[in-house]
C-alpha cells in the first residue's frame, strides 16, 4: 500500500503561520481583544492603551489604585496572558 503524504488542514495552517511568524501577531491581537477576560472588568475599564513591543506588553491605566494593584500582581498577569496564549508570549509587563 502507498504511503500518503496528507496532513491535516489545521496543522498546515499552523505550520504556515509559524513560518511567517504570524502566530505571534495573532496571539497579540487575541490578548488585546480578550483583555477583559484576562484581567477582569474593572482593570479593563481603566485601561486606556494596550500595545506590544516585541515580548513586552505596555499598558496605560488611568487609575492610580488600579495601576498600583497591577504593579503588585505583575507576575500573575504575565502568567495569565501566557496561559491564555498557550506559550510564552509576554516576558515583561510595563504599566504606565
Amino acid at each position: 500500500m502507498r504511503k500518503s503524504n496528507l496532513i491535516k488542514l489545521g496543522d498546515a495552517i499552523q505550520t504556515i503561520l509559524k513560518a511567517e511568524k504570524l502566530d505571534i501577531k495573532l496571539s497579540q491581537h487575541a490578548v488585546k481583544n480578550d483583555w477583559k477576560e484576562i484581567v477582569g472588568q474593572t482593570v479593563a475599564n481603566h485601561t486606556t492603551h494596550l500595545f506590544f513591543q516585541q515580548t513586552t506588553l505596555m499598558v496605560s491605566i488611568n487609575s492610580a489604585v488600579i495601576r498600583n494593584e497591577l504593579l503588585l500582581n505583575k507576575s500573575l498577569v504575565i502568567s495569565r496572558i501566557n496561559k491564555f496564549c498557550g506559550y510564552k508570549l509576554v516576558e515583561e509587563l510595563v504599566i504606565k
